[in-house]
């Protein structure tokens, strides 16, 4: 037994030993170093990388047959999982090395010696939270249907993973499953720990303290720490080891105020930092947080000062242009936030210029607000002419009638203020067409009461139903149900959109938010992609603490296998809650989450039809038209089949999407034949390493994203079925909230595949019907003869020319906008074969709107079209 100097010299140092009954890894194990690598998109992972030439295990395979091939792929394994990058195409410099996990613990268990090793798992019935013993039960579904139970035990433990291997059992096994550490509850780590180590002595209680600093589980290793100290209150050598614990603690919750801040949610972040234990932290610390406070209390501030000045200024105007923006500023006194402050920027640098007249200071208010920052403009009666523009503008986007839109255009033309730049500038400032003032007045403020008036700066979205239960949670169109019972009575009829929504903690219209459109499994209600992506609801919020307390209950679980209530903190005291929150990593980034209805009743798998397509870019829009999402920033995900419809609409349709995600899916039909639209596509891939072999199945698919064109990553867990990893969810929305991943530009040139009818819009190019001999049924695609992808080539060139060389069809629209590399000041000509058409932009703007409600994009509308022939 060491003396207390040296068990307090070990926390210190990170060197504690095990006791006799759990061991620590070998010396050669141990001096094994890991690297970080940071990817060009912005990601940095860490693990140990070997180069491989292929992912592909089939030998039956074309270029699987064991010919040379150059290394190119690197796989980088943490122990969890291995991920799948090409070296070229995606590693940003060279890796970098760091120590390994230095704690590494090993627990006996009776695992079968020489047993055959599982090949595959099937769908997780259930599992049991893991006794004293670091033992469980896992029940998967056999192959003939019926539940399996597996018995599993801890074999080893690091702060990253925990190891669970099959034990003894009537049908030995070998099966090497890895779970994520953070996914174990706290409770079940102490039950284990204290069972497992001589709670009667303070080294190996240490253990558990360093286990939980490694893993960064400072509460929990603090109040363990506080545990020890009540034990052997002789041991006081430790309590200094209580501030460095608070103050990484504290971190942790300033980090979150930070992120909180960045997410817009200032009033939360603001909250957290009033409330933060500022007596219990270093001197740097508290500077920290005062600073972080007070940059809110001053945009505050400023916005206060902002409204005063401005309605000052208004207030010396001619009573006519006073009445006139009377109702703009009472709009900018309500709506101005830290979200839409700089919108007013050029205002708040030149307000208080007396030398510049004050109505042109004001006009630089008003343009600002209704323009964005940097507008310029200075003439008063222009802006006056703008606020009108603005005001049919929203009604144009919202009025269902097409008769009441012609005379809004006819009113629209005759304004000094209208012109196509203006109202490009307007549109993605606007709120939602169909939650804006104008919507509310056409529509009879369907879905708003006056009382939830009152308690928002928002209207309710026509159509949209909030949830009763959970805040911030919408339904659109009809439940499953119904949803299924409609596509039944007419299998070929257009679905009605029906999704939901759920939006993050203090919901802007006025900020853009980026957004997730995630698709359910098949036979699974849209419900359990709220709860992956946004969280389980609970009724009780996570608040800072007393960190003097040394109760203690996580919000970890041990199912891997099912999400957690909450990622918001692991702070052990709440507070509750009104109405239950959902407190997931889409409310800590600032994410809205659409969840599309998209199955037929009975549907088993994905089945490639734009029936399905339909359901999904329906709802897309839609959501769009009644909540503010980032059209550059909306990614589209999906578990199983939904892995399988997300990956295959995001190919479809390259043109709308920052990113992908597919969980668990299985690449079929044109996922064989659209990697060449994967180029423009961002791809994160997730599956298990015991779901069927799918290296073997799927590799040559993988290997095709392999490439130095390709932003790519394929991540394997290791031991693991067909699941829905909610331990990689936060890897995710890291890799989702890089700059780098953001709808890209307008490309130059297009060059991709069609193998469906409806496959026929990317970016600028469209056709109205392909040729029959280019497409397939996706129903019939087991008896197509010929099984082939049109290529679709089409470039912007020199000479302000647009060429289409190549595609399934002989009738174009190439749609047109200043955001291309063209010249939209001169003539433009658009070439297809012999036929030419030419274009000259005239300044009409009815095309720009026309689009705007047909795609609801309002950062890239068309401004103009051509046809050819």
């Amino acid at each position: 037994m060491k003396d207390m100097a040296t068990s307090t010299a070990c926390l210190r140092s990170g060197c504690l030993a095990l006791a006799a009954f759990v061991s620590m890894a070998g010396q050669a194990a141990q001096s094994a170093a890991e690297q970080l690598i940071t990817l060009r998109n912005g990601v940095t992972l860490r693990g140990v990388y070997i180069e491989i030439p292929t992912l592909n295990e089939n030998s039956f395979s074309v270029g699987a047959d064991g010919g040379i091939r150059t290394p190119s792929i690197w796989s980088i394994d943490d122990g969890l999982r291995r991920t799948y990058v090409h070296r070229r195409g995606m590693v940003n410099n060279e890796p970098v090395e760091v120590p390994d996990l230095s704690l590494r613990m090993e627990f006996p268990q009776p695992v079968p010696a020489g047993a055959n090793e599982v090949g595959s798992l099937g769908q997780i019935l259930g599992v049991t939270p893991l006794n004293e013993y670091g033992r469980r039960q896992m029940s998967v579904r056999g192959t003939d249907g019926s539940p399996t139970i597996i018995y599993q035990g801890l074999t080893e433990l690091t702060s990253r993973y925990a190891k669970l291997e099959a034990l003894k059992s009537d049908s030995p096994m070998r099966l090497d499953m890895r779970v994520a550490t953070d996914s174990i509850d706290t409770p079940s780590l102490q039950r284990i720990f204290g069972k497992l180590l001589d709670q009667d002595d303070p080294d190996a209680r240490l253990e558990e303290v360093r286990f939980f600093i490694e893993a960064e589980r400072y509460g929990d290793a603090l109040h363990e720490l506080q545990a020890i100290l009540r034990k052997f209150p002789e041991q006081q050598e430790l309590k200094p080891q209580l501030t460095a614990l608070v103050e990484r603690h504290a971190m942790q919750l300033f980090d979150q105020a930070q992120l909180r801040r960045a997410s817009g949610q200032p009033s939360l972040a603001k909250a957290i930092l009033e409330k933060f234990p500022l007596a219990r932290v270093s001197r740097v610390t508290r500077l920290r947080v005062e600073d972080e406070l007070g940059q809110i209390q001053k945009l505050e501030t400023q916005r206060d000062e902002t409204v005063a000045n401005l309605r000052k200024l208004v207030g010396d105007l001619a009573p006519a242009d006073r009445d006139a923006l009377a109702k703009i500023v009472d709009e900018i006194d309500q709506h101005l936030s830290p979200n839409t402050l700089n919108r007013l920027s050029d205002f708040i640098r030149l307000g208080g210029n007396d030398a510049i007249p004050v109505q042109q200071r004001v006009a630089l208010a008003i343009a600002g607000w209704m323009l964005g920052s940097g507008s310029g403009e200075q003439n008063l009666v222009i802006v006056i002419s703008q606020v009108e523009v603005r005001d049919l503008v929203a009604q144009y986007l919202a009025h269902p009638d097409p008769k009441v839109r012609s005379v809004l255009m006819e009113n629209l033309k005759v304004l000094e203020g209208a012109s196509a730049e203006a109202i490009a500038k307007m549109l993605p400032l606007l709120p939602p067409p169909l939650a804006s003032d104008q919507a509310v007045a056409i529509y009879g403020g369907q879905g708003d009461s006056a009382e939830a008036a009152t308690k928002r700066s928002f209207h309710v979205p026509m159509d949209a139903v909030p949830d009763d239960s959970v805040l911030g949670m919408y339904h659109i169109g009809p439940d499953q149900q119904s949803f299924e019972a409609a596509q039944a009575a007419d299998p070929m009829a257009v679905p009605e959109a029906a999704y939901l929504v759920q939006l993050p903690p203090e919901y802007d219209p006025l900020r853009q938010y980026p957004c997730i459109v995630a698709l359910h499994a098949a036979g699974a209600p849209a419900e359990t992609q709220l709860n992956w992506w946004a969280g389980v609801p609970t009724d009780r919020f996570l608040s800072p603490v007393d960190t003097s307390n040394a109760s203690t209950e996580s919000v970890r679980r041990d199912d891997a296998s099912m999400p957690p209530s909450s990622d918001a903190s692991s702070d052990p005291q709440v507070a509750p809650l009104k109405q239950s929150m959902r407190l997931g990593h889409a409310a800590q980034n600032g994410f809205i989450v659409v969840t599309p209805r998209w199955t037929r009743s009975g549907q088993q798998d994905y089945e490639y039809t734009m029936r399905e397509h339909d359901a999904v870019l329906r709802s897309v829009r839609g959501a769009m038209r009644r909540f503010s999402i980032d059209s550059d920033r909306v990614f589209i995900g999906g578990h199983g089949a939904g892995g399988a419809a997300a990956w295959d609409i995001a190919l479809s349709h390259p043109d709308i999407w920052a990113g992908m995600i597919a969980i668990g899916a299985e690449p079929r039909k044109t996922l064989l034949h659209y990697d060449a639209n994967a180029v423009y596509v961002p791809t994160y891939i997730v599956m298990g390493e015991k779901d069927g072999r799918p290296l073997k199945r799927n590799g040559a698919v993988y290997d095709d994203y392999m490439s130095y064109q390709h932003d790519a990553m394929v991540v394997m867990y290791r031991g693991r079925g067909k699941e829905f990893f909610y331990e990689e969810s936060k890897r995710i929305y890291d890799w989702m909230m890089t700059p780098e991943h953001a709808r890209g530009k307008f490309p130059q040139e297009i060059d991709v595949v069609s193998m469906r009818q409806g496959d026929r819009f990317f970016w600028w190019l469209e056709w109205d019907e392909s040729l029959p001999d280019t497409v397939i049924n996706p129903i019939l695609w087991e008896e197509a003869t010929r099984i082939k992808a049109a290529k679709v080539s089409a470039t912007i060139g020199a000479n302000n020319e647009i060429r289409v060389s190549q595609a399934p069809a002989t009738a174009f629209t190439i749609w047109l906008s200043p955001q291309m590399p063209l010249d939209f000041g001169t003539q433009l000509a658009v070439r297809y074969r012999g036929q030419r058409r030419d274009f000259r932009f005239t300044g009409e703007f009815q095309t720009m709107l026309d689009d705007v409600r047909v795609r609801a994009d309002r950062k890239r509308p068309f401004w103009g079209r051509v046809t050819i022939p």
